[in-house]
């Protein structure tokens, strides 16, 4: 490892900054390069941790409370769904059923998530504890006000405060988790935005006991305004028990304390298990690829694209931020009640109740789609999505048509509804639910996660702005040709989901930086996952292999 030289995308200082971090790491008794060479998961296999170590419990209780982060997006969504649909919510906002005023009240809360990732550096800086936390402080602020207030305007400001904070802490949370996990237990991180459906769970069961029991009352939809604090609330009063990313703590020169985290939460207390050897390598031969952060580089988001590989990385992220909020997502998961009363379900009641039955069955889809996601691969499971997708809005263009041509066409309502339900759960929540977040993050490298994890931030959040804010005003207008374009819309996504997405199921995130500096990363990724779900150590032996520190500094 003393073979590292100077390169054009490092500088001289960086270089040895480099080598006095790897020459702490020769404390680690790396007197076996060979055994580098086979990927962290074939090494737990060969040498199995204890799962249920007190350490590693409290890593698992850690992982369940940022969890909850996700249900800060989730509470908001269907929150905002269920209160649409209340006469007194319209009447104490003036609003009307379907426009642009209240296209607004929904697409402010993206435009502030957009401006939060101007912050999205704190994560590299203080780290992404600390940040989650900030982020958290300012949800809770947001809350309050918007429970409080009975100003229209005040209450935009408020959803732009809460998204704000909302950015701050799930843009974190998700290179966090992904960086804490042992190796051989990816399904941790893919488990996260399943929790989404908790906070739409809370929100919507919510809503329809307040209308039941505080109908015609500002308590009907109040209360669950409220109730946005609990979440963050609970986080927050565990986030001191919660270690520091052991990759963050590298970069910030900490190497013990790195090696001391791989030691107690993923080799079960014992320094010399071979895990922890192989994983402080990787994250050392990371670092020397890249180089590291002075403070001016904080706000430089030209590390995304110095380099081919660097393209690479970043349009694939850039496409699939696109894609997870432009899917037809977002006009169902937010409009679904105005889409439900375009098929007919007149009662507001009716409408929470069926609202709230579909988060109960997208959180059981998206629970199961994350075993099925690790255990066949990203690709295929977005594919068969993206297929699900053009069948559902197909169905439902036509079912909406036959019952605008005749309101007493129930059989054409009750299969619209049938399908709304189809493409949440069993299509989007299943495949796309929990890989929203966790797919950027694996694809970045360590010193781009955090500017990446803002980047995809930044284009989801673009890509909702414009769904939000048209969808109400396309409803009215060209009705189900609405649907009609996300037919052909999501066949593009399909085709380009199967030439150009990698796929990072079963490997670790240094491994997964091995693909992106080969001519074909698709067909690489897809060997390489191919092996490790085989246990193919022949093949999986060449990963590493392949990167020498010198001559893949451009990855």
């Amino acid at each position: 490892m003393s073979n590292i030289k100077s390169h054009s995308t490092v500088s001289s200082t960086a270089k040895n900054e480099v080598e006095l971090r790897v020459d702490a790491v020769d404390d680690l008794r790396l007197d076996a390069l060979e055994e580098h060479k086979i990927s962290l998961r074939q090494i737990l296999k060969a040498h199995p941790v204890p799962k249920f170590s007190p350490a590693r419990i409290r890593l698992y209780v850690t992982i369940c409370c940022l969890y909850l982060v996700a249900t800060c997006s989730g509470f908001d969504g269907s929150l905002m769904t269920s209160i649409n649909t209340l006469d007194e919510y319209k009447e104490w906002f003036n609003l009307p059923e379907s426009a642009s005023g209240t296209g607004l009240i929904f697409s402010i809360y993206t435009i502030g998530s957009m401006a939060s990732t101007c912050l999205v550096w704190l994560g590299d800086y203080i780290g992404r504890v600390y940040t989650i936390g900030i982020g958290l402080v300012i949800v809770v602020i947001g809350s309050i006000i918007s429970a409080t207030t009975a100003n229209h305007k005040a209450f935009i400001a408020a959803r732009f405060i809460l998204s704000f904070g909302v950015t701050l802490a799930t843009t974190s949370t998700p290179a966090y988790l992904l960086e804490v996990v042992p190796s051989d237990m990816k399904t941790l991180a893919l488990f996260y935005n399943t929790l989404y459906f908790v906070g739409s769970l809370i929100a919507t069961w919510t809503m329809y006991g307040t209308e039941i029991h505080y109908k015609g009352t500002h308590k009907s939809f109040s209360i669950a305004l409220w109730l946005q604090i609990l979440c963050p609330c609970i986080i927050l009063s565990m986030l001191w028990l919660f270690p520091e990313s052991p990759r963050y703590l590298y970069s910030k020169n900490k190497v013990e304390k790195s090696k001391a985290f791989v030691v107690k939460y993923h080799a079960g207390g014992d320094e010399n298990h071979p895990i922890v050897a192989a994983e402080m390598k990787q994250i050392a031969e990371s670092f020397a690829q890249s180089g590291f952060l002075k403070p001016r580089d904080y706000l430089d988001f030209t590390v995304l694209i110095r380099t081919k590989a660097r393209q690479k990385r970043t349009l694939l992220v850039v496409i699939w931020s696109w894609f997870s909020q432009f899917s037809g997502n977002q006009v169902i998961t937010y409009y679904m009640t105005t889409l439900l009363l375009n098929l007919g379900v007149e009662n507001a009641t009716t409408r929470l109740l069926l609202t709230a039955v579909n988060s109960i069955v997208c959180l059981i889809f998206a629970s199961f789609g994350v075993f099925t996601i690790e255990r066949f691969g990203r690709r295929p499971i977005l594919l068969y999505a993206c297929a699900g997708f053009i069948l559902c809005f197909a169905v439902l263009a036509g079912t909406t048509k036959a019952f605008e041509a005749d309101n007493n066409n129930h059989v054409a309502s009750r299969v619209g509804i049938a399908f709304i339900y189809i493409f949440q759960a069993v299509f989007f929540a299943f495949a796309f639910t929990p890989l929203q977040p966790t797919y950027p993050a694996e694809v970045f490298s360590n010193d781009m996660r955090a500017r990446g994890m803002a980047l995809w931030h930044l284009v989801s959040n673009a890509a909702g702005t414009v769904n939000l804010y048209t969808a109400p005003i396309a409803m009215a207008n060209i009705k189900y040709w609405y649907y009609v374009f996300f037919c052909f819309w999501d066949a593009i996504e399909l085709l380009v989901i199967y030439f150009f997405f990698v796929e990072t199921s079963q490997l670790s995130l240094e491994e997964i930086e091995y693909i992106f500096t080969q001519p074909n990363s698709v067909k690489e990724s897809i060997r390489l996952s191919n092996a490790a779900r085989s246990g193919d150590t022949e093949v999986v032996k060449e990963l590493f292999a392949h990167i020498d520190p010198v001559t893949s500094l451009d990855a």
